[in-house]
């Protein structure tokens, strides 16, 4: 698999390099973007890392030049702003999933691999009335659209991708939030709440002391 980073830290960009060629990934690094897009038709990557700060041209219109040069490459975006509004922004520019820095590299990798292995499918079934659509990332129980936040829907994404697992308060916060969140651990109390209430989610269960878990209805 090969993978384009375009990213002006060279630390990370290196960091990167030496933790995908732990998984035998071809990688490619562009320190700035015009030159990773006059680059990006010969390298023909499968995924592309970007950086939202870049010199010269910024992730978030670069994004959208990679976007319409192959609008099925997945990319998945690199941050440090940390806002909701800046996450929403990210995603409409054409951006598949989100980071933000700092991150857990293990964390990363396992969203690449979530990421790619549900680049052909057009959406993820919930339960028996309920789904997401993955290319308008939005939610739709009895097919009408339901409003759901950022992370609302990768919160529920990543369940529905890992259906009878159960997954703790600090696994869910690492994965969605970031290892380096420092809110109330609660926060994903309220957002399973929300999402039982918006969908009502009877296969969306808890388990005390275990975690949470999206079940497979019988």
């Amino acid at each position: 698999m090969k993978i384009l980073i375009i990213e002006d830290n060279k630390a990370i960009a290196e960091m990167l390099k030496n933790f995908f060629n732990s998984e035998n990934w071809e990688t490619s690094i562009f320190y700035e973007g015009y030159e990773a897009l006059e680059n990006f038709y010969l390298i023909k990557p499968d995924l592309v890392i970007l950086d939202w700060m870049l010199p010269t041209i910024s992730g978030i219109d670069l994004c959208k030049e990679l976007k319409l040069a192959n609008p099925s490459i997945p990319i998945i975006m690199l941050t440090a702003k940390s806002n909701d509004l800046d996450e929403i922004t990210g995603f409409n520019s054409g951006a598949n999933d989100y980071i933000r820095k700092p991150f857990n590299p293990k964390i990363l990798l396992l969203r690449i691999k979530s990421l790619l292995s549900r680049k052909e499918k057009h959406q993820v079934n919930i339960d028996e009335n309920s789904y997401l659509d993955l290319s308008k990332k939005q939610a739709f129980n009895n097919n009408s659209p339901i409003n759901l936040s950022p992370k609302e829907y990768e919160l529920l994404l990543y369940l529905a991708e890992n259906k009878n697992r159960y997954f703790s308060r600090e696994q869910l916060i690492e994965y969605i939030w970031g290892f380096d969140f420092d809110g109330d651990f609660r926060t994903v109390d309220t957002h399973i709440t929300n999402l039982r209430k918006k969908l009502q989610l009877e296969n969306l269960k808890n388990k005390r002391g275990i975690g949470y878990s999206l079940v497979s209805e019988q």
